[in-house]
């Protein structure tokens, strides 16, 4: 098998549907294929990571879409992509599979420069009207002020400590956590649809933020300062998002937390949410952290 990097485009359309994929979401991307003549044996679609990038001062990619006709030919699709990757400026790629494909993680998890960064749990709900709980405590949830921001941002350190990044072993915790502060910095300044402020004797000591996709709210972020956990500012915060998207009309509510963060997934499922799919996350560093 050859490896190309063009791909005729009613060629990957038909081959993107067999794989439940529309062609129009995957546009733009750069194409790493295998062929056996005039046969598609495997397909990886990936772009370049622009803002990751400036943030960690690296070469970072993600891969968009990964499939391939059998197990060997995925094999061959990933190796030959990781030593393709080797001759680009490339650092480290993303990589993410679903949890449940049990031959393709086993496959890239015995391959070299891979690291398990953990994983992720996804759950729905329909939004619908709920009634705020009593906290105990004098806690108003209201839109952050833009003088709060700061202290908002404080909070990134919390939401993240499970993340992919935190488990890299090659990345700076310096560099992670500013990635962190701005990621929730963008969101406040526009980037998310819905941010939503937990404060006490106005001081924020929580903060969750929604990013729509379609018709759709993504629960983005959600942090609790230390000193607030255990006293229902999540559930309360969580709620609230709710009944933000009930009253702005989307069909769907989302939720995306690591595997391991049960503590989380057992909040969402009080409040009516329910696992859809998960994933299993991967770094991959081509030019170093051979196994």
């Amino acid at each position: 098998m050859k490896v190309v990097h063009s791909i005729d485009d009613q060629v990957l359309s038909v081959w993107l549907e067999k794989y439940g994929q529309q062609a129009e979401q995957m546009n733009g991307f750069k194409q790493f294929a295998l062929v056996n003549g005039a046969q598609l044996k495997g397909v990886l679609l990936y772009e370049w990571s622009k803002w990751e990038s400036g943030i960690f001062d690296q070469h970072i990619f993600h891969v968009k879409f990964v499939e391939a006709e059998s197990a060997s030919a995925f094999q061959e699709l990933m190796e030959r992509f990781i030593n393709w990757m080797r001759t680009q400026k490339c650092d480290f790629f993303f990589l993410r599979l679903e949890a449940s494909d049990l031959e393709k993680n086993r496959i890239v998890q015995r391959l070299s420069h891979v690291y398990y960064v953990g994983g992720l749990t996804r759950l729905e709900t329909p939004p619908v009207q709920m009634e705020m709980p009593s906290t105990g405590e004098d806690v108003v949830i209201s839109l952050p002020d833009e003088k709060e921001y700061d202290e908002a941002v404080s909070l990134a350190h919390q939401a993240f400590v499970k993340s992919r990044y935190a488990l890299d072993p090659f990345l700076d915790q310096n560099a992670v956590q500013h990635f962190f502060q701005e990621w929730m910095r963008n969101n406040l300044l526009g980037r998310a649809d819905i941010n939503l402020a937990a404060k006490v004797n106005d001081e924020v000591i929580g903060l969750i933020q929604g990013v729509t996709k379609g018709d759709e709210l993504v629960l983005d972020l959600l942090s609790i300062r230390p000193d607030a956990q255990g006293k229902g500012i999540g559930k309360k915060l969580v709620m609230a998002m709710i009944n933000a998207s009930y009253e702005r009309w989307y069909r769907f509510i989302s939720a995306g937390t690591q595997m391991h963060n049960t503590t989380a997934i057992q909040l969402y499922e009080k409040l009516g949410f329910r696992t859809k799919n998960a994933f299993l996350y991967y770094h991959v560093w081509p030019k170093k952290g051979e196994r």
